[in-house]
Parts: C-alpha cells; sequence; structure tokens
C-alpha cells in the first residue's frame, strides 16, 4: 500500500495551517471556500478525439456538465478560467494505468507443498479475484494523475498465469471511497504465458497446456450445470467454483481476455488459443505487435501499447542526435574543412538501436494497418503524453496520437461516453496551454464531471537548483506554531535523489507530504489535508543542519513557523 493510503482521515485539517480558528473547534468538520456556481473557459480551440477543431468557442461548465458550447455570453455567476492561447482535448485514458490496489499477501509453505499439485493461488490462477474488491485510492490518491491530464485508467492486476479481473476507474477528485472511483468494476481476466514461481505451471509450456486445460476444465464444468438444470434425477448438485464461471464467461464470448504477450510468437500463440476456444483476446503491451498486425487487422484484435519503452544501455541516442547536429552544411561553404565522421556504431549498439527503434515505431506501424490499439502508461511506469511524442517521432500521427490517448481506450474498455466534450455531457476534459504533444505545453486544467483540478506548471513547479547537501529520510519531532498556538507532532520522511515524500502526524490530525525538494540544506515540500472528499494543500519550506529542522509554511487558512529534530532514521532505528 502506498504512503497515500495509509493516512487516516483528519478530523480537523485547519488545525495545521493555523490561524486562531483550529483550537476552538478541534472536532469540527474542514470547511473549504464553495466552488462556483459554473466555470467558463473564453475563446478556446475545442479539439474533438480525431483532431477535428472548433476555434474560438466559450465553454459553460455547470453542477458537473457542459452546459453551453458555441459564441455565447459569460454568464454572470460564473468563473472565468484565465490562460492564453488554450486548447481543450478529451481527457486522457489510460487502458493500463495504475491506482492503490492492496492484494492480500499469498503465504506458501514450499517445505509442505506439492510442487505439481500447489493451491490455485500459489499458481497463480485467480480469475475470479477482482482489483475492485481490493482497491484502497480515493479522489485525492489520484492528484498527480489528474494534473497530467488522466481522466480514467483501466487498472488490472498483475501476476503469473490467470491473476484475476481489472476494472475501470474515472478519477474523480471527491472520491471519498474506492467504491467512489469505479465505473465498470468488472473487465475480462487477465492472462499471460508468465508461470508461476518454483511449482507447477512454471515453464513456457507448462503454462500454455495449464491454460488449455482450465479452459477445457470450465467448460466441462459448465456441462454439468447445464445437466443437472436439464434433469437433476440421479445427479448430485455440482459445487460452484468462482474461476470456472469467469472462463465459460470467456468461453461464451461475454467477456474478453486481456493478454500480455510482447514477442510476435506469444501473440500468435494468443491469437491461436483465441481461435480454438473463441474468446476475444486483447493484447496488452504488444511490443512485436507490428510483426503481426495484418494478423491482428484480420481479426479485429486490439492492442494495448505499452508506452514504458525500454532504456537504451549500449545506443546512446542523444550523442547521436549531437553528432548529427554537428555535420556542417557542406552546400554553403566553398571549400569546407575536413570533419570527423561520426564513429560508427558496434554490433551489440547497431542490434540494440534496430531493436528500440521498432518498438519506438511499432504503434504508427500499427496505425498504418489499421489496427486498433491505444497507447498506455504500461501500468503507471511511463508518461502517456511523453510516452506519445516517441511514438509521434516514429512515425505515428499526431491526430492518431490524440485518439490513441482518448476515444480508442474509451471504446476498447467499453466506456466510450468518456471521450466525449458535448453539451449536456459531463464535464470531462483537459485543458491545455497549447498542442497536447507539443513538449513546452503544459496542462492548465483538468475537469473530471466538473470537478476542476488545476495544473502544476512546469515553469512554476519547485527543482532543486544545487545538489543536495543533506538527506532528509527518517522520523522527525516537530512543533507548529501557528499564531502563537502550538501544534506538536511527528514527520516521517523518505528520500530518494533530490525529492522526497512522507507524512505528517500531528495532535490534530495526519497529512501526506509530496513534492518534495532538496535544494542544498534547502527544502520545499507540500502538505496535503483532505476531510469529507475536500483537500486542501500547505506549501513548506525550511532548512536542515545535520539532525535539525526549521522554516515556515502558508496555507488558504493562514501561515506559521515550524522546527523539527531528527529522532530516528532507517540506519540508526528509532
Amino acid at each position: 500500500m502506498s504512503l497515500a493510503r495509509a493516512l487516516p482521515t483528519l478530523t480537523v485539517a485547519v488545525g495545521l495551517a493555523g490561524g486562531a480558528v483550529w483550537p476552538a473547534v478541534a472536532n469540527a468538520q474542514f470547511v473549504k471556500p464553495p466552488a462556483p456556481a459554473a466555470y467558463v473557459l473564453q475563446g478556446v480551440t475545442l479539439v474533438g478525439p480525431d483532431g477535428s477543431r472548433r476555434s474560438d468557442v466559450t465553454i459553460v461548465v455547470r453542477r458537473g456538465f457542459i452546459e453551453a458550447i458555441g459564441n455565447i455570453d459569460i454568464p454572470p455567476d460564473a468563473e472565468l478560467l484565465e490562460g492564453d492561447s488554450l486548447m481543450v482535448y478529451p481527457g486522457l485514458i489510460d487502458a493500463e494505468g495504475k491506482a492503490d490496489v492492496d492484494f492480500p499477501e499469498i503465504e506458501v509453505d514450499r517445505e509442505e507443498l506439492a510442487f505439481w499439485a500447489p493451491p490455485r493461488d500459489a499458481q497463480g490462477f485467480l480469475p475470479h479475484r477482482r482489483v475492485v474488491d481490493h482497491l484502497t485510492s480515493t479522489g485525492s490518491d489520484l492528484e498527480s494523475q489528474r494534473t497530467k491530464g488522466v481522466v480514467a485508467a483501466a487498472v488490472h492486476p498483475d501476476g503469473p498465469v490467470m491473476p484475476g479481473r481489472g476494472a475501470v476507474l474515472l478519477f474523480r477528485k471527491g472520491a471519498e471511497t474506492p467504491a467512489d472511483l469505479v465505473v465498470d468494476p468488472e473487465l475480462g481476466p487477465v492472462m499471460s504465458f508468465r508461470g508461476a514461481r518454483g511449482m507447477y505451471p512454471g515453464a513456457y509450456f507448462g503454462v500454455v497446456a495449464f491454460i488449455r486445460q482450465s479452459l477445457e476444465d470450465a467448460r466441462h464444468d459448465g456441462l454439468k450445470l447445464a445437466a443437472h438444470q436439464r434433469d437433476p434425477r440421479g445427479l448430485k448438485a455440482p459445487s460452484w467454483d468462482p474461476d470456472y464461471a469467469v472462463l465459460r464467461d470467456v468461453l461464451q464470448g461475454r467477456t474478453p481476455v486481456f493478454f500480455a504477450a510482447d514477442r510476435a510468437q506469444d501473440i500468435r500463440r494468443v491469437l491461436g488459443l483465441a481461435t480454438e476456444y473463441g474468446f476475444q483476446p486483447v493484447i496488452v503491451g504488444g511490443d512485436e505487435a507490428w510483426k503481426v498486425a495484418d494478423l491482428l487487422k484480420e481479426r479485429d484484435v486490439a492492442v494495448l501499447v505499452s508506452l514504458d519503452f525500454p532504456k537504451p544501455e549500449r545506443w546512446k541516442p542523444e550523442k547521436e542526435k549531437e553528432e548529427e547536429a554537428e555535420v556542417p552544411d557542406t552546400a554553403a561553404v566553398e571549400e569546407p574543412e575536413q570533419e570527423e565522421a561520426p564513429e560508427p556504431l558496434d554490433a551489440a549498439e547497431q542490434r540494440e538501436k534496430q531493436r528500440l527503434e521498432d518498438i519506438y515505431s511499432n504503434a504508427g506501424r500499427l496505425a498504418g494497418a489499421g489496427v486498433r490499439f491505444a497507447l498506455t502508461s504500461g501500468g503507471g511506469k511511463a508518461d502517456l503524453r511523453e510516452g506519445a511524442r516517441k511514438a509521434i517521432e516514429y512515425g505515428l500521427g499526431e491526430d492518431q496520437a490524440l485518439a490513441a490517448v482518448t476515444s480508442a481506450p474509451a471504446e476498447i474498455l467499453d466506456v466510450p461516453y468518456l471521450s466525449r466534450v458535448e453539451e449536456g455531457m459531463p464535464a470531462t476534459f483537459v485543458v491545455v496551454d497549447g498542442s497536447l504533444f507539443d513538449e513546452e505545453s503544459e496542462i492548465r486544467y483538468t475537469f473530471v464531471e466538473g470537478e476542476l483540478e488545476k495544473g502544476k506548471p512546469k515553469k512554476e513547479a519547485k527543482a532543486a537548483e544545487e545538489e543536495p547537501a543533506v538527506d532528509v529520510t527518517g522520523t522527525w519531532e516537530v512543533k507548529i506554531d501557528a499564531e502563537g498556538e502550538t501544534i506538536g507532532g511527528k514527520m516521517t520522511l523518505e528520500q530518494e535523489g533530490a525529492e522526497f515524500i512522507g507524512t505528517m502526524e500531528l495532535d490534530v490530525g495526519t497529512g501526506r507530504i509530496q513534492n518534495g525538494i532538496v535544494s542544498g540544506d534547502e527544502i520545499t515540500f507540500e502538505i496535503l489535508i483532505s476531510e469529507g472528499g475536500e483537500s486542501i494543500t500547505v506549501e513548506v519550506t525550511g532548512t536542515v543542519e545535520e539532525d535539525e529542522a526549521s522554516g515556515s509554511g502558508s496555507s488558504p487558512m493562514g501561515s506559521f513557523t515550524w522546527t523539527a529534530k531528527r529522532t530516528g532514521t532507517p540506519d540508526r532505528g528509532e
């Protein structure tokens, strides 16, 4: 479980920010100024998922819906959202995204285990298991994704063979419980050729045989149920098997299978199994899907293309680009000087370059072949816009990329309405200060069913100007002085590089520490406090000297000063 989900709900959120209010309302609810009656975006360009454009339009958002789009007057009760050259796009939909899911840990006593007949959970044979039953994220936990323009995601279980069923989540800002995020609790089961560790089915062909046998067993189980329903005389009532029940839905075409496969030979094997048993696959990952594009097109099989690209190890693409840029324009020079030719790649570098460029160009080739596909973060491992830019660089059209992160995933996940930006539809879209895939463009606003999340522009983002001179990892005893009132508590931090996260536990409640930056001996961070679906962000700055720190902070409720003393680290203990 992430740090974000470990935080209990505060009873008094204003206590941290200080002011004269908090001591008198120790049991009060956090009260945030109400949202305006309506929001207005004026003179924007509205871009459809197919790339079509409507220029200089005004959009009114009221009570969660798009009230009007067109050349209209601004309602007097509306808040005008500022920004130059704003462009409105459907929200990004991540068909293989991420949220916090807390599956119980599977305990296996290998000394007692019969490796040829292990229990199903140890094998990874769990098609009945649902993400929705173990989801722990709420709306506040997904803020960072909303600020990047992501409004919805399919979250799938990870694991060998058949780890379970995913769910489609709408990243509602005000979702107080995990259930408030769910729009489809039961996607099709996930399958893969990944074997169980140290037990059957472990080897590749053992997994293939296991999948076949499981489908046959599910079919046979269904025949027994049908026979008993027709005439129960002489037959005992069959027991219900939840795993086989899911696989029968697969066999009867009622639900697709999200099949993880990257290699072309694995994708062909998936298509063979699908033909043999009559199920509809969706390929997840699909690094080499371009090699079997004709088959995928013929079978109308969709691909969830992961943008979690492998990192170059031998090949240095940036160095190659620099060398290409340094080559002089000989046409403009009468007597060009002899320049050193770029150093040729060795065989290993050339092989890696070819392999990676094939992966980068995969989406463009699928688009050219007419294969249905969506671009995904690979389970939250990649940034959708950054990855899409790489795919565009290697041949994917910009309009095709837009569809691949909006309407295409919506259709594959059977939630097509999520990509519609029209009058009367829920106000779910993103607002960008330029083209969506321009590296310099920034997400200004994200709406999810009318709830506004402001972006965090790069030019305003805090960044480390100096290398970290201190490590803040550990537990700190904290004292906060808010206009003469003192609040005590504990701060737990975890630093990696120049960034850190953590929790703040005070006498009045708990908050989540995020966006922490260490620059020299100075630190900046935010404390996110949530209560009743609302949230407040407290901005904090300070200086660290060995095991002592001090600084100040501010929030909409007021300002405060703070001091802290480190009481323990992972090395020193508590």
